[in-house]
């Protein structure tokens, strides 16, 4: 810049280069104040926008507590829900929902849909949950990796006509998952209330479902969906 200005300075005794350099640096000093405005204003926008995005992640999001879901979710994990995809509920999706007479919704895997049949022995080292879905004549087993290893002290046959558990040393049963309702179950089978416990839950008590984790951020994205239905190869009880 002091280069410039000299040049102009001793370009000729009437002075034009010093007055076209002063002018050319006068504009340009003009025009500062409104990058700086445009500038201040961006990024005034920036932190709205940033704000807005925390605050609704905040205020649709739910966050875990207890071992009931493990290990899918831990406790701690922050969760996005869905409101909207409420009344579009599939077989093993993550739903939180109302159950019995808690006040405090939970967070459930949805494993019988209205109409199915649903029966459920203990395995060696996993349950055995078998699975008719309405309209079909085939029968089919749960396969879902969380389970095995985490039956504890939960091996009772399931389920009774209201999708409770029964007790030990009765002979299995299957029930149908009444019009309008699930059959819920927490990943960690042995540590978990749900419709073993409770019964079946109903849609309208359905509040969200889940399929992203906003926190930990290691563990930041989709949820991981792992769990099918496998052809089963035994003939079970007919109902």
């Amino acid at each position: 810049m002091s280069a410039t200005i000299c040049r102009g300075y001793f370009s000729g005794p009437s002075g034009r280069g010093r007055s076209r350099t002063v002018r050319a640096v006068s504009r340009r000093a003009d025009a500062r104040p409104w990058l700086r405005t445009t500038l201040g204003v961006v990024a005034l926008i920036a932190f709205f926008a940033v704000m807005l995005v925390v605050i609704a992640a905040l205020a649709f999001s739910v966050k875990v507590s207890g071992s009931s879901m493990e290990p899918t979710l831990t406790s701690g994990d922050r969760l996005l829900v869905d409101i909207f995809g409420k009344d579009d509920i599939e077989r093993f999706d993550i739903v939180e929902s109302s159950l019995g007479d808690r006040e405090i919704p939970v967070v459930k895997r949805v494993i019988g849909l209205p109409g199915d049949q649903i029966q459920v022995s203990a395995g060696a080292d996993r349950p055995v949950v078998r699975v008719r879905p309405e309209g079909e004549d085939v029968t089919y087993v749960v396969d879902n990796p969380a389970w095995v290893g985490r039956v504890g002290d939960k091996d009772q046959p399931c389920c009774l006509d209201d999708g409770t558990s029964q007790r030990r040393g009765q002979a299995l049963t299957w029930v149908t998952v009444p019009e309008g309702h699930f059959w819920v179950v927490g990943d960690n089978w042995g540590a978990s209330d749900d419709s073993r416990t409770f019964g079946f839950v109903a849609a309208d008590e359905v509040q969200a479902k889940i399929a992203f984790r906003l926190q930990p951020l290691s563990d930041f994205g989709e949820l991981d969906h792992d769990v099918r239905l496998d052809l089963d190869d035994e003939v079970p009880a007919t109902p």
